[in-house]
């Protein structure tokens, strides 16, 4: 009911930055493809993109751009070097031409539509999106746990399918067949899957602990079986990333809707105390301990990546080109991937783009800290969704590239560069 509106034309419009956001998950092709996609798809979801734009300019006629504080100069900054860097390295030998100009052309349409939202459009459109990816995750951890009780499979494509009568569900999974099988729901592999549960679960936690302080038992109830559903879910992925952020971020969640500092201080340091306890009972075991560290692995993707890096340190190598630096470093049978965002960042932009990007971050972070209140469940909500992003960022690499994670980012970014004039344009109004 929050979201129902008068105004039909902001409601198509906000319509179609939902559609902007999941598009990509949902028209991916079934199969191991995190970076590496085919030509024909870039160019056939850049039409899409365009599609999109030129809709929602048609529609909603926007006749200004609300005013931006002086931080808006770094993201102008980021956007010029963004677009000057594809340019001049677009015909190199490692750098995926398509790519590159798709992320170039969506990153620019998707920044002029966010920054024409005034105030109410903004609000309305990040309470459309947590939403979306609670019910989004929801239907991907059902649709995961349904079909994982099928049994028949594709060794070589990694499909595992369940079939009802005419109908065949499929989905990917990794694993041997008679051991635990990873889902992968509908997303292109089991650590996407998870990087979409989460922010879908701490949602759902958010609502839970909204209907336990009004004494809503049904809401409670209702939320709490989806809570549960995505964190079945969560464990059939298999992915540590996704668990671990997910049960950190929960227990963050919590200590941000306590009315007393001093209170959430006092939690804060018994679940700091927990989390020591849990490493210290883990250092026992230490092949345990090691693999929980280095993350499965990753550290050494994450060591390649910096080692790849050095040979044009200042300026990268151009985007669509870490898959290249990660063959000539672990050999072509490794994956194509260095599993971390900065680090791509550093391979493909270089140290000047690193920074930038850091710096983007680091202002999302202050803008969304400041904007907190206890009382306030959209501005818990976003400060949450940048710290999903942020932790999710440091074993995935999925903002270098357009998709849902890299546009809600964006929209994070614009919304960090908008100055407040009143205190209508606070989050809480």
């Amino acid at each position: 009911m929050m979201l129902k509106s008068v105004n039909i034309p902001e409601s198509i419009g906000l319509f179609i930055l939902a559609l902007w956001v999941t598009i990509d998950l949902w028209t991916r092709p079934l199969s191991f493809t995190d970076e590496v996609l085919p030509h024909q798809w870039n160019v056939w979801i850049a039409v899409v993109y365009l599609a999109l734009f030129v809709t929602f300019y048609l529609i909603t006629r926007p006749l200004y751009f609300p005013p931006r504080a002086l931080t808006q100069r770094l993201v102008t900054l980021f956007l010029i070097y963004l677009t000057f860097h594809t340019l001049v390295f677009l015909f190199r030998p490692a750098t995926a031409s398509s790519l590159s100009l798709l992320h170039l052309f969506t990153t620019w349409l998707f920044v002029i539509i966010v920054l024409s939202l005034t105030a109410r459009p903004f609000v309305r459109w990040f309470q459309l999106m947590n939403l979306i990816l609670l019910y989004q995750a929801l239907f991907l951890a059902a649709y995961a746990l349904l079909v994982s009780f099928g049994q028949h499979y594709v060794p070589i494509d990694n499909i595992q399918s369940l079939r009802l009568g005419p109908v065949s569900l499929s989905q990917l999974y990794v694993g041997e067949q008679g051991s635990f099988l990873r889902s992968a729901s509908l997303t292109n592999n089991p650590n996407t899957f998870a990087a979409w549960l989460v922010p879908g679960g701490l949602i759902a936690w958010m609502y839970v602990l909204q209907s336990l302080a009004r004494n809503r038992w049904r809401s409670c109830l209702l939320f709490g079986s989806f809570l549960l559903l995505i964190m079945i879910g969560l464990i059939l992925s298999a992915s540590q990333t996704g668990i671990y952020s997910f049960f950190l971020l929960g227990l963050l969640t919590t200590v941000l809707r306590l009315k007393r500092k001093r209170l959430r201080y006092h939690v804060t340091a018994l679940y700091l105390l927990g989390a020591g306890i849990v490493l210290l009972s883990m250092s026992f075991n230490r092949a345990l301990f090691s693999q929980v560290i280095s993350l499965n692995g990753r550290s050494a993707l994450w060591q390649a990546g910096i080692a790849a890096s050095t040979d044009r340190l200042w300026f990268g190598h151009g985007l669509g080109s870490s898959a290249v630096g990660l063959e000539e470093q672990l050999g072509p049978s490794t994956l194509y991937t260095f599993h971390s965002t900065p680090i791509v960042y550093l391979y493909e932009l270089g140290v000047v783009g690193l920074l930038l990007y850091l710096a983007s971050f680091l202002l999302i972070l202050v803008r969304l800290i400041r904007d907190y209140r206890y009382d306030d469940s959209l501005s818990i909500a976003l400060l949450i969704l940048s710290l999903w992003l942020l932790f999710l960022q440091f074993t995935e690499s999925v903002l270098v590239r357009p998709s849902g994670f890299y546009f809600i980012w964006l929209s994070l970014l614009i919304y960090a560069t908008r100055r407040r004039t009143t205190s209508q344009e606070s989050t809480h109004t």
